[in-house]
C-alpha cells in the first residue's frame, strides 16, 4: 500500500532467505511466506536463498555440497508463480479428490497424463474420477478426462463432451489427439528449445 500511495511503479521481487531441513519443508515455507502475498497480487517475482540446517544430509532437490540445487530452486519458484496465477510455465492440472465413485486409479492416471502433457504452458487439463461432480468441477479447464463408466472415459473440450466411452487404455492417447486437433499441442523438444532461446534473448 505504501508503494501505491507513493506511486512507485517498479517490480517488487520477494527475496526470501530461509533455512530448510529438506526440500519438502522448503516448499512449505515458501508457500506460507510468499504464496499468500503473490496470490493477492502483492509482488511480481521471487528470489530464493535457501540453505540446509547444519548437519543435515542432502536429499531430493538438494546439492551434495550444501544448500539446494539451482534447478530445484528454479522449478519451485516457477511452480509458486504458476500456483499464484502470475506466470504459466507448464500445464495446469485440476483433479478431484478420490472417492468411492472414482472409476479409475486417479493417482496413476494423473501421473501418466502429467508425464505426457506436462510441457504445455497455458493448457489446463482436468482429470475427474466420475461423471457426478466432474463436469462441474472442471468448468474452467481446456480439456477434461472424466470417468464415464467402469473401464470407460469421456473426453471434454471445455464444458462439452466430445468423445464418450473410450477404453481406459486408449484414453490418454486420445486426449493427446484432442489437444492436437485443437491446436494446443507442442512437441516437448520444441518447447524446450523455445525456452532456451528465450533465456538467451533475455
Amino acid at each position: 500500500n505504501t508503494l501505491k500511495e507513493r506511486r512507485v511503479d517498479l517490480p517488487v521481487v520477494h527475496h526470501l532467505r530461509t533455512p530448510a531441513v529438506d526440500s519438502a519443508e522448503l516448499a512449505l515455507r515458501l508457500g506460507m511466506q510468499a504464496g499468500s502475498l503473490l496470490g493477492d497480487g502483492l509482488g511480481d517475482g521471487i528470489l530464493i536463498e535457501a540453505e540446509r540446517e547444519e548437519g543435515e544430509a542432502a536429499a531430493g532437490g538438494e546439492a551434495a555440497g550444501g544448500g539446494f540445487d539451482i534447478a530445484y530452486l528454479r522449478e519451485t519458484s516457477f511452480a509458486l508463480l504458476q500456483g499464484s496465477r502470475m506466470r504459466n510455465t507448464k500445464t495446469e492440472f485440476v483433479s478431484c479428490p478420490s472417492c468411492g465413485r472414482t472409476l479409475f486409479d486417479l493417482q496413476e492416471v494423473t501421473a501418466q497424463i502429467s508425464e505426457r502433457t506436462g510441457h504445455l504452458p497455458g493448457v489446463t487439463v482436468a482429470i475427474m474420477g466420475c461423471i457426478v461432480n466432474g463436469p462441474g468441477e472442471m468448468a474452467d479447464a481446456d480439456f477434461g478426462y472424466v470417468g464415464g463408466a467402469p473401464g470407460k472415459v469421456d473426453l471434454y473440450v471445455g464444458k462439452e463432451v466430445v468423445r464418450r466411452g473410450i477404453p481406459n487404455e486408449d484414453a490418454c492417447d486420445q486426449l493427446i489427439e484432442l489437444i492436437k486437433e485443437n491446436g494446443m499441442w507442442k512437441e516437448p523438444e520444441e518447447e524446450e528449445a523455445g525456452e532456451e532461446s528465450a533465456a538467451v534473448a533475455a
